[in-house]
């Protein structure tokens, strides 16, 4: 998968979350300022992240994403690390 991937696969759950289209949605979209997310709807969408990448995310640093772009990367960095090293 690469981050181009991740990116569209975010942004459709971004999408199906906040009831909006997803060609609305900008790497520089604000969950707070530009979607109105309320905690219920970061807890959810937190959750629906890990399900669909496959990964365990960390409050504190999750808590720090206040953009599409920056929840990206940050999805990315988690799945960088999953993946094993070549010997």
């Amino acid at each position: 998968m690469n981050k181009s991937t991740v990116s569209k696969k975010f942004k459709e759950i971004v999408a199906d979350i906040f009831r909006t289209k997803i060609t609305q949605l900008k790497d520089d979209t604000d969950f707070v300022n530009d979607l109105n997310a309320k905690s219920v709807d970061m807890i959810a969408l937190i959750a629906a992240t890990e399900n669909e990448f496959g990964i365990r995310t960390n409050r504190g640093e999750t808590n720090k994403n206040t953009t599409i772009k920056e929840s990206v990367d940050y999805v990315w960095k988690k799945l960088q690390a999953k993946k094993p090293t070549k010997k």
